[in-house]
Order: C-alpha cells, then sequence, then structure tokens
C-alpha cells in the first residue's frame, strides 16, 4: 500500500496504490485524515486500489465526515467497478461522491 500526496491548483489529491484492507486502512487513515485541509478540495484517487475492505469503507467515511466538518469538499476518482459495487452494497454511494477520473474530479470542484 502507497500512498502518494500531491497538489493540483487548489485540490490535495491522495493517490492510493494498493489495497485498503486492515493494514492499509490504518496507513491510510494515518496519511489522509490529518491532511485534510479546512476549506479546501480533496480527491482521493482510486485508480490502483482494486479492493476495500469494511475497514477501508470505514476511512473513505470517515474522510468525507471530516471533510465535511471541516467545510473541505471532498470526492473519489477512478473508482474500480468492484470497488464501487462494495460501495453500492453498503449504501454509501449518497456520502460518497465519485468520478470516473482525476480530471473529471477536478471539474467538479
Amino acid at each position: 500500500m502507497e500512498i502518494i500526496k500531491k497538489k493540483d491548483g487548489s485540490a490535495d489529491i491522495f493517490k492510493i496504490n494498493g489495497r485498503l484492507d486492515v493494514l492499509g486502512s490504518q496507513k491510510a487513515q494515518d496519511e489522509i485524515i490529518p491532511a485534510i485541509p479546512k476549506g479546501g478540495k480533496l480527491i482521493l484517487d482510486m485508480t490502483d486500489c482494486d479492493y476495500v475492505a469494511s475497514s477501508g469503507l470505514r476511512v473513505l467515511l470517515i474522510a468525507a465526515k471530516q471533510s465535511a466538518a471541516a467545510g473541505c469538499k471532498t470526492v473519489l476518482a477512478g473508482v474500480q467497478p468492484m470497488v464501487w459495487d462494495v460501495i453500492l452494497m453498503t449504501g454509501f454511494e449518497d456520502v460518497l461522491e465519485a468520478y470516473p477520473t482525476q480530471k473529471d474530479a477536478l471539474s467538479s470542484l
């Protein structure tokens, strides 16, 4: 699991490479949650994330909730079909706004 942080204009982007399993989820939580920009824009790019466990969903939800509390607009980008299926099955698609590509996500912000 690797998380690469970069900036594109006014948006912070975290590219999640690997699996959001128990170990990956802890790493994601440790790196993403404290870095949520107050009043900013955040993209979680999941193009190279092919698996999300319940612990990974928890991190995504925490990020969405903490972002809202900080006045930060947070969206997902590049969610793989199998991962999106998990999000749909849990009913979290109403909480986790997603776009096909990072470029689409940037345009939405």
